[in-house]
């Protein structure tokens, strides 16, 4: 118990605050760069997990996998990344690295049949500076320079259960509480333009597994997950100040409407002793989000996701599991008709201690294709590591 206390008195308000994952200039549109289930024990597999389960790690891209987690133990995750990007446009590039606090989170058996977890853990991230120069109308050549500055972005802390019901089928539920600030920054001359939205909203997804065993050791998994549309409550400040005068004007910004999207996933995993093979289909729906800037829109997503381990050692003693993974996707900020397709491949290993407690990293190289001339392109290198530990319960209260 004295990992649990030490990881949420640490870690919570890091992940709460300090969140900065981009430095891409399309975070400045809708809630910011989105994350897309990367981090975890199962990072090298390229972010699948709607039919992944296991014993030793929590799984909440599906909270129905919870029912496999060992029902005599509590089993605590937590995860940090650091990324390498690459911007380029019209020929010019800039580099960045960032990092931050990627998941926390500790699950457990409550009753029989009956599992929960509590975790936090980033949506999305805001972080941008941008330099523009214009030229003023009715000079001859006269510049002025604008500098552009965003940060922040969302969070959520989640309450997940799972219920085992029978021998084969999961049924879970994610409970989530999102809040953040993003705050936006404007500097042109002497004056300064500064927005701050605090975004907060609640939300639920929901989520299935059925387990069709083979024979003892193979089996085939099943799993779809639904997440609720839900609008982000806002609260909207603008402060208008210069240096010229010393003159500041604060007020309150009527603000579009912006949500956590629908969505709908499917995912199918194949598992043996040695082998695991699963991919996922995710449909998100983003076009419901209303944007302030007419070369700005929102489109829905489709995401493909691909993942592999194989097993090295005893699979029952201290294993090594090595990891591949691919996805594709495309972006749902879409700017003067440009929609530009993500696309990634991953690798990653995991480390079983003597003492049952689990090491893992993963590596993931993305970049964009369908980019339109003078659109900003990104490339990224990430990496990601986990720790998945445990601590036995006692007995008599969890029977």
């Amino acid at each position: 118990m004295k990992y649990i206390l030490f990881l949420l008195t640490w870690c919570v308000p890091t992940l709460m605050v300090a969140q900065n994952t981009t430095n891409s200039p399309t975070s400045m549109f809708g809630i910011g760069e989105v994350t897309t289930g990367d981090g975890g024990q199962y990072a090298g597999m390229g972010g699948v997990g709607i039919a992944l389960r296991g014993n030793s790690f929590l799984n909440l891209t599906n909270p129905a996998a919870l029912t496999e987690i060992d029902s005599l133990k509590f089993t605590i995750e937590a995860g940090v990344m650091g990324a390498y990007k690459k911007y380029t446009q019209s020929g010019i590039g800039n580099n960045s690295t960032v990092g931050n606090l990627n998941n926390l989170a500790v699950g457990f058996r409550i009753l029989p049949r009956w599992y929960g977890a509590l975790s936090i853990s980033p949506i999305s991230s805001v972080g941008y500076a941008i330099t523009l120069d214009q030229q003023v109308e009715g000079t001859n050549g006269g510049i002025i320079s604008s500098y552009f500055e965003g940060d922040g972005g969302l969070s959520r802390i989640n309450l997940s259960n799972a219920f085992l019901i029978g021998k084969n089928l999961s049924l879970g539920a994610n409970l989530s509480y999102i809040t953040g600030t993003i705050t936006q920054t404007e500097t042109q001359g002497s004056a300064t333009r500064e927005e701050t939205s605090r975004k907060t909203a609640c939300y639920a997804d929901l989520g299935m597994q059925y387990k069709y065993n083979l024979n003892k050791n193979n089996a085939f998994i099943l799993g779809a997950t639904y997440g609720f549309k839900q609008q982000l409550s806002q609260k909207n400040e603008l402060s208008v100040s210069s240096t010229s005068d010393d003159t500041t004007i604060d007020k309150s910004e009527h603000s579009v409407k912006q949500y956590m999207p629908q969505f709908i996933g499917i995912g199918l995993s194949y598992n043996t002793p040695k082998w695991t093979l699963s991919g996922d289909y995710k449909w998100i729906q983003w076009d419901k989000m209303e944007s302030s800037q007419s070369i700005v829109s929102y489109a829905n997503q489709n995401l493909l996701k691909l993942g592999l381990a194989y097993t090295l050692g005893n699979p029952y003693r201290t294993p090594i599991k090595l990891m591949l993974g691919a996805g594709t996707s495309n972006s749902y900020v879409v700017i003067k008709k440009n929609e530009p397709q993500n696309y990634y491949i991953s690798t990653g290993a995991a480390f079983t201690l003597k003492n049952k407690n689990i090491f893992s990293f993963g590596a993931k190289y993305s970049d964009q294709t369908k980019v339109n001339t003078g659109m900003p392109r990104e490339q990224s290198l990430s990496f990601y590591l986990n720790i998945s530990f445990s601590e036995r319960a006692y007995r008599g209260k969890l029977q």
